[in-house]
């Protein structure tokens, strides 16, 4: 990920919360010349200097059948994301420098994929998983209420992975080179617009 100064993200904590907000990552592995891309939610779990990350697969799925050809797993998380119109940017409508952009945060994690073949582990981790999602509901779903032999059905049927950050970067793009005046005009169109991610994006940026 190219990462110029003025958008880097220095604070490891910041990283981790991003995992943490949106779980749904990018997941690229690469081994035996090939390279394997998928969608999955992943758990940030508190561990060594970055943590890891703890996720699943169904026993069919290409990235456990090429597991042991695996050497390194990118995952990449995003925040919500939008189009940033040159006709927001107050300053920029003066000076006449300005261009069409696109502001989010992502964040890159990288290191070794070991797979978990573990019945105890694996409910942990599901339990672990929803209990992220479902927290902030006000009427929060438990796999506590679903039957038993059911989620021991569907769990039987996945193998369970965890990967050891050993790099991790981070990319806050927010228009943070843009002026203060420029920035709360971002924030008051996103809120307004119509696009998905706008509103979302507009609580990310700092006036």
């Amino acid at each position: 990920m190219y990462i110029q100064p003025l958008f880097s993200i220095a604070e490891v904590s910041e990283l981790q919360q991003v995992m943490h907000d949106y779980p749904l990552a990018t997941v690229i592995a690469e081994g035996a010349g090939e390279v394997e891309i998928n969608l999955l939610p992943l758990l940030w779990v508190k561990g060594s200097l970055f943590g890891r990350l703890a996720g699943h697969v169904s026993r069919s799925h290409h990235l456990f059948l090429k597991g042991p050809s695996i050497r390194t797993v990118t995952a990449i998380f995003q925040s919500p994301n939008a189009y940033i119109s040159p006709k927001w940017y107050i300053n920029g409508q003066r000076s006449g420098r300005n261009a069409p952009s696109w502001n989010y945060v992502a964040v890159q994690a990288q290191g070794h994929i070991r797979f978990v073949d573990d019945a105890v582990w694996m409910r942990e981790h599901l339990n672990a998983l929803t209990h992220s999602q479902e927290a902030s509901r006000k009427e929060p779903w438990s796999p506590t209420q679903a039957d038993p032999e059911f989620l021991e059905s569907v769990a039987a049927r996945l193998i369970g992975f965890e990967v050891d950050i050993e790099n991790l970067r981070g990319k806050r793009f927010l228009s943070q080179q843009r002026t203060a005046a420029d920035r709360e005009s971002l924030v008051q169109h996103l809120a307004q617009d119509p696009g998905p991610g706008a509103f979302a994006l507009s609580l990310l940026i700092k006036p």
